[in-house]
């Protein structure tokens, strides 16, 4: 085996490796909130890592442009969909949005 063809097959390993611990960590996971941790590695670290094992191995052609195009929709995504899950789970389990009594931090108004 090639040195890059080694590379390829340790960044697959790698994209592969964190997307099923991530996955172990959403179901371990008690709640929604604590869930949310464990989708930023699969959404970022493994994106990136077999992205980068696809240009390794078909150079800048179609297929590592459209590789790395889905690596970046992910990574600019991933922040707008956590937030909006987190917010969504607050409104279930409060019923609203805003700040409640007792929440705020000492010194701060409410």
């Amino acid at each position: 085996m090639s040195p890059r063809g080694l590379l390829v097959a340790v960044l697959l390993v790698v994209g592969v490796g964190v997307t099923l611990a991530s996955c172990v960590g959403v179901l371990v996971m008690r709640d929604a909130y604590d869930r949310l941790h464990y989708t930023a590695p699969a959404t970022t670290i493994a994106p990136l890592a077999i992205a980068a094992a696809i240009v390794l191995e078909e150079r800048l052609s179609a297929a590592g442009v459209k590789a790395l195009l889905v690596a970046l929709a992910l990574l600019v995504t991933n922040p707008v969909l956590t937030h909006a899950t987190a917010r969504a789970a607050r409104i279930r389990q409060l019923g609203e949005w805003t700040v409640q009594e007792g929440e705020h931090v000492k010194g701060e108004r409410p």
